[in-house]
């Protein structure tokens, strides 16, 4: 095992990385069946990518045993350890919350409130106002990392919902919560697998978490992680759990807009948009259905029929996130000799790759894709305010002149599509970190449109239910700062038997009603595909 040196050296308030690794050719997805029971145990998650793409696709990431779930809605948040390293967690912990209201503190759970935020703050003295980011940092940044042998060894994984920015604007407060769903739910997990598709090679890691440093805790944490490595390493020969097979009926979808209502929100916002009110405004609508497949074959299915950079599976408790997203939300990198590098990447405009009849890449049919995708009015005009938009999320929180678009309306091949991406990237400004950068970015102008408050102000009218998570991200906050997530899009919410897909289409002043209610149709089609194909046993 490595890391047991750094283990030996570190101090009070240190958490260690202690690792182990192998060989690896294998489905990644096999093995985290094995360690979460079919993905039916409470809390796992599943991160992992479909492209091996330098920086973007290289490792999957997965666990099924956190030791702490952080989660709010509103002004209210908890704390709560979900095992005995939890709780020894938490009696750390346990003073840093001075700046929250009504705090609770028991051997399991914190609880408390967030004050309420001035409303005549100015726009940087919002970003550095006490929000539920702070709950998350007291978690994140509980103890210090004492190596870093991975960009991801530990730390809080999870979602936010895209009705989190309630957080830092000012919005209406919308219509019908269907799901009533927490504005984040994230849990701290101390140990995980890592893929490295690159290497095919797989890490086991354990952390070791140092509340007073003596020589007792670092050889009982030294066991404990030992144990944990041990526990990954049987289960790449624990036998495969069996899913259980489904009714085998045909789902009916319904939809909490219909048609003709879809049609009518699309003529009012074209109207706002010949008034001046937005250049654009991505609407969006859920689509309902019964499940009784086994949640983990649904993953199965959509990762078959939509493979992306940014596939995640994450049973919350309360019901289970599942998704292909082909989108990054932001990622900030933190370096220790050096500056926090905060990176937007706007996607926008798709092309098939040029598949020929025996399904091997045909050059000429799939340039010819590329050179259409580069010369489309459309798809040119939206990337380009896209990229507008992340330029002045990306210079609200980094050092003047440090913001830079880096290799603009760039083709980026994937496995079945190819995308028009730009790269902005920005020096963090001093005494902000990736919390920060979130906050000053959100949500991601492909799921809200321009101007974003505008934009978001106007969906909040007239779309017929709360967005959730959908729009929202899910990734990893790490103890160094790192940070990485993922547009949630091309997902469904999996809860009391029901499988809940949401879609949008970006509205503009020559949008035709119709056509964007079938692009709502188009972009939920492959989960409900995936749904259906579940169903039926296979």
């Amino acid at each position: 095992m490595d890391g047991v040196e750094q283990l030996q050296g570190a101090r009070q308030g240190s958490i260690v990385t202690i690792h182990e690794g192998m060989d690896f050719d294998s489905d990644e997805l096999g093995y985290f069946m094995k360690l979460s029971d079919y993905g039916r145990k409470k809390d796992c998650i599943l991160l992992e990518s479909a492209d091996v793409i330098t920086k973007y696709g290289e490792k999957s990431i997965g666990s099924a045993s956190p030791c702490v779930k952080v989660r709010g809605r509103g002004r209210n948040f908890e704390v709560i350890a979900l095992n005995p390293l939890g709780e020894k967690f938490l009696q750390g912990i346990r003073g840093n919350f001075g700046f929250c209201k009504n705090v609770k503190v028991s051997a399991a759970k914190i609880s408390g409130q967030i004050p309420l935020m001035d409303p005549l703050l100015s726009e940087g003295e919002r970003l550095r106002a006490i929000t539920m980011m702070d709950v998350l940092r007291k978690v994140a940044f509980g103890l210090s990392p004492a190596n870093r042998p991975f960009t991801v060894s530990g730390g809080l994984m999870g979602a936010i919902a895209y009705d989190f920015i309630d957080q830092f604007e000012n919005l209406p407060q919308g219509r019908k919560d269907v799901l009533k769903e927490p504005d984040f739910e994230m849990n701290f997990y101390d140990n995980l697998f890592i893929v490295d598709h690159l290497a095919k090679k797989i890490s086991f890691v354990a952390n070791a978490m140092l509340f007073d440093g003596s020589r007792e805790e670092k050889d009982f944490e030294l066991s404990r992680c030992a144990g944990i490595i041990k526990s990954y390493k049987d289960a790449l020969h624990a036998k495969m759990p069996v899913g259980k097979m489904p009714a085998g009926k045909k789902s009916k979808v319904s939809s909490d807009t219909s048609r003709q209502g879809f049609m009518k929100m699309v003529s009012r916002l074209k109207k706002n948009v010949l008034c001046g009110d937005v250049f654009q405004a991505v609407a969006s609508r859920t689509l309902i259905a019964p499940f009784t497949a086994e949640p983990l074959d649904i993953y199965l299915q959509l990762r078959s029929l939509n493979p992306s950079p940014y596939m995640f599976y994450f049973n919350s408790g309360s019901g289970i996130l599942l998704g292909s997203s082909p989108e990054t939300f932001l990622k900030v990198e933190s370096s220790p000799d050096g500056p926090r590098m905060i990176e937007i990447r706007p996607i926008a405009g798709t092309k098939p790759r040029g598949f020929d009849a025996k399904g091997n890449i045909d050059p000429d049919l799939d340039s010819r894709f590329e050179a259409e995708l580069k010369n489309d009015p459309k798809e040119l005009a939206e990337h380009t305010m896209l990229i507008d938009l992340a330029r002045n999320d990306v210079a609200r929180v980094s050092e003047p002149g440090s913001r830079v678009c880096e290799n603009p309306y760039t083709i980026v091949k994937y496995s079945h599509v190819q995308h028009l991406v730009s790269t902005v990237r920005g020096r963090l400004k001093g005494g902000l970190d990736a919390l920060h950068a979130y906050l000053a970015s959100m949500n991601m102008g492909t799921l809200t449109g321009a101007p974003k408050v505008e934009a978001m102000k106007l969906l909040r009218r007239i779309e017929k239910t709360r967005r959730g998570f959908y729009g929202g991200s899910i990734g990893y906050l790490t103890p160094s700062g790192d940070f990485d997530c993922a547009i949630i899009i091309r997902s469904m919410k999996l809860q009391n038997g029901k499988a809940y897909i949401r879609a949008g289409a970006g509205i503009v002043h020559d949008s035709v009603p119709e056509q964007e209610f079938l692009e709502t149709e188009r972009k939920a089609r492959a989960c409900l595909e995936a749904l259906e194909i579940a169903e039926r046993g296979k």
